[in-house]
């Protein structure tokens, strides 16, 4: 066992020698810099497939955050090769920060395919740093993909909260831009995105409402066999419920983006 492990390590250190060889000589991050973009534009295509749905509904609501002059200046901090450009609203000013300089040319193309957009710059800096920013310049701040390889995500949240337009309240003492929920308006959205749930709520009670108004009416039968045929009767609508809820989310998170998809090819 110890000479197949042995075996094993070399095998890994001669496979891995130029790689430290190059990390050595301080060219290995050049490289990586160098042909990053490439696979990450063809990984972009990829996953853009998969989660088209889930980021048109994300960006919905962008236009929302539209500055007094009704432009939305946008920042896309970690922007790589501008994969979220087409989920992005018309008319919207982009600014793009990256630390890789390479990206710059796909930055280019992605806008030449993306012509609803008005890109402002593209700015070469970490996003810990990003002083050539202004202060509060910004309505919108996206970072996707991001936050999980940045060194320090303290300092970076920081700088975004810097570089974001004060919001101002409104006359009623609510955020004019980002107000909080009401309960009713949480309701209706939730029932809205899970509409079986409340199906399932007005089931379980209409079965316990007639069970309970039947009670007095059940003749020779047991209350406790009356009780348990009201049970399982309002359980079966509410695991019925859950069931088609299911069915319907597995629909509309992968049978329809992909029928979509193939048939707008």
């Amino acid at each position: 066992m110890a000479l197949i492990i042995f075996t094993l390590r070399l095998a890994i250190g001669i496979l891995l020698f130029p790689m430290f060889l190059l990390n050595l000589l301080g060219l290995w991050n050049q490289i990586c810099k160098k042909w990053f973009p490439y696979f990450l534009r063809r990984f972009t295509v990829m996953y853009n497939e998969q989660m088209a749905s889930k980021k048109r509904e994300l960006f919905s609501n962008l236009p929302e955050f539209a500055g007094p002059s009704g432009k939305l200046s946008l920042l896309e901090v970690g922007c790589g090769t501008g994969a979220n450009f087409k989920f992005y609203p018309a008319g919207c000013r982009v600014t793009c920060i990256d630390p890789n300089p390479n990206f710059e040319k796909f930055l280019i193309k992605s806008v030449a395919e993306n012509r609803h957009l008005q890109f402002e710059r593209f700015v070469v800096a970490a996003g810990e740093n990003m002083q050539q920013v202004a202060d509060g310049s910004m309505d919108v701040v996206v970072c996707t993909l991001v936050l999980c390889s940045v060194q320090n995500q303290e300092q970076i949240l920081q700088e975004v909260c810097r570089v974001l337009r004060p919001r101002k309240m409104s006359s009623d003492n609510q955020w004019s831009a980002d107000g909080e929920e009401s309960p009713l308006s949480r309701l209706i959205r939730k029932s809205r995105d899970s509409p079986f749930v409340p199906v399932g709520i007005a089931g379980f009670m209409t079965v316990v409402s007639y069970g309970l108004y039947t009670l007095k009416y059940r003749r020779d039968q047991k209350m406790s066999i009356h009780l348990i045929h009201m049970r399982v009767a309002a359980q079966g609508c509410v695991v019925g419920a859950v069931t088609l809820g299911v069915l319907y989310s597995m629909y509309k998170d992968y049978i329809r983006p992909r029928f979509f998809n193939v048939s707008k090819k």
